[in-house]
């Protein structure tokens, strides 16, 4: 998919400072470094990724704040350029090998998009056609679109605590329509855990690597 795993590790420390570095030059430093080096472009993604986590992490914890606004609108800058920078070296799948539909978004209420970007981006250069809701989406236009589409598989994505149970709303629109079964539910995102998921009945991806395997394994039930 456009390099190797080399193995070598980068401590978290150097990636705090270049999601945390406000000018935005170490960012593209570190992505053409690291692409120098042959490294998979998606355990690049991995990698700042992390970085992000510890971020938000810091930034919930009011307790212990070590983190601030501030600091999410410069890493979250600097995550959309790691992606533009990036997204070019990702091999793509031709059309005529498409697996499936996914339909993606952000749920209501929270408007972070940084995971889902990721997410589409993966499923995209592995033969899935992608649409993409964006953020702060409301459950009606997931299932509209669900239903519109005759998509295959809904990913939700949810970064924010606050905004984690309105997945489970969704899942109920979903039932409410009829497209329970029908269409497979995966959500991710740092806020979520593989205990919600299975409580309100759909699949947990810890991460976009982890996300695509199980997207594979729903289509390639079906065949």
């Amino acid at each position: 998919m456009g390099g190797e795993k080399t193995g070598e590790k980068v401590d978290l420390k150097k990636i705090l400072e270049v999601l945390l570095d406000f000018k935005g030059k170490k960012i593209r430093e570190f992505c053409q470094e690291r692409l120098s080096k042959n490294i998979d472009p998606y355990e690049i993604f991995n990698e700042l990724s992390l970085g992000l986590e510890e971020i938000g992490r810091g930034y919930e914890n009011k307790e212990f704040q070590r983190y601030f606004t501030s600091d999410l609108i410069v890493s979250g800058k600097n995550m959309k350029t790691a992606i533009e920078i990036l997204k070019p070296h990702i091999k793509k799948v031709e059309d005529a090998k498409r697996k499936g539909k996914v339909v993606v978004g952000t749920v209501k209420g929270d408007v972070h998009d940084i995971g889902k970007n990721i997410f589409a981006i993966t499923l995209e250069s592995n033969g899935f056609e992608v649409i993409d809701l964006g953020v702060d989406v409301d459950k009606k236009v997931f299932v509209e679109k669900v239903k519109e589409a005759n998509a295959d598989i809904l990913g939700m994505s949810a970064l924010l605590t606050t905004t984690v149970p309105y997945m489970e709303e969704v899942v109920r629109e979903l039932k409410k329509e009829g497209l329970n079964g029908k269409v497979k539910v995966i959500i991710g995102g740092r806020a979520t855990t593989e205990e919600f998921a299975k409580k309100i009945g759909v699949t947990y991806g810890k991460d976009s690597i982890d996300g695509l395997k199980k997207c594979l394994s729903f289509v390639e039930g079906e065949k």
